[in-house]
């Protein structure tokens, strides 16, 4: 009897498939999340109706002049884009952060205007230069990010509406010696695990609603953030979430007016502003 050397098992590649409306959903319930915790105003939210965005308010010209496909555009149109502050506030001229130093990536005309630029050649930069993706190689037609990270610490949210997954650009996700060649080459977007749209959000919602991640208010000169649990007033946000009944008998309002002085104390207390 011969011996055969076993052949190493593969892994069976992962099929995706892409449903806008699923999408669209998964978006508008981790934003509803973050109402719900008082993280966003509700009147910041910037929700359109059933229709979608029309191409007076959505980016349309600018985004057809970058190559985006339909598919994309049909995307992007029926997605919330929140701000910091409800319509009249500062911020509401501010991107919302929507998970751990990132924020959200508007394509409305109200805050995304790319052809106003004085260089007619604005859209021939690398998508890197214009703030849509965390590498200079270029972006399919059929591939758009969501987000944009703060300092290299957050997560890009780049969806891929051919394949159906999103490649979230971030440390959790990086393959870093495991990424295929092609990532070293022209598709920069395999340097991090393909997932599935569910499993991806379902991913921020528990991290998010069990507090492990901790959304802090607006207060004082600091922004609404979504905190890591070594951060200094994560401690602090935890607590009163639980004590205002986080999350079967949640009291929002009397939350935020314990969060917000709480929030202000503990950073005041952390930071030296003497010199400031």
């Amino acid at each position: 009897m011969v011996r055969r050397n076993k052949t190493p098992a593969r892994d069976t590649p992962q099929v995706f498939s892409y449903d806008r409306d699923a999408v669209v959903s998964l978006v508008k319930r981790h934003y509803q999340l973050l109402v719900d915790m008082g993280h966003l105003h509700p009147e910041a939210l910037q929700a359109p109706d059933e229709a979608g965005w029309t191409d007076e308010e959505l980016n349309v010209d600018a985004l057809r002049i970058l190559g985006r496909s339909d598919k994309v555009i049909d995307l992007l149109r029926h997605i919330p884009y929140p701000r910091a502050g409800p319509p009249g506030t500062d911020e509401a001229g501010v991107d919302a952060e929507v998970y751990y130093a990132t924020k959200v990536l508007s394509y409305l005309r109200n805050k995304w205007q790319p052809e106003k630029d004085q260089d007619a050649d604005w859209h021939k930069r690398p998508f890197a230069m214009l703030g849509l993706a965390p590498f200079d190689k270029p972006v399919p037609p059929h591939m758009v990010s969501l987000t944009y990270d703060e300092a290299a610490v957050g997560v890009v949210w780049l969806i891929d509406t051919e394949r159906g997954c999103i490649y979230p650009q971030g440390d959790d996700y990086y393959l870093y010696d495991d990424a295929p060649a092609e990532a070293e080459r022209d598709m920069p977007w395999l340097s991090a695990k393909a997932v599935s749209f569910q499993t991806f959000f379902d991913k921020m919602h528990k991290e998010i609603s069990s507090l492990k991640l901790v959304p802090a208010p607006a207060a004082g000169n600091f922004g609404a953030a979504i905190r890591a649990a070594n951060d200094p007033e994560s401690k602090t946000m935890k607590k009163l979430y639980r004590e205002h009944g986080w999350p079967d008998a949640f009291n929002k309002q009397a939350f935020l007016r314990a969060a917000v002085p709480a929030r202000v104390a503990v950073l005041d207390d952390e930071y030296d502003w003497s010199d400031a």
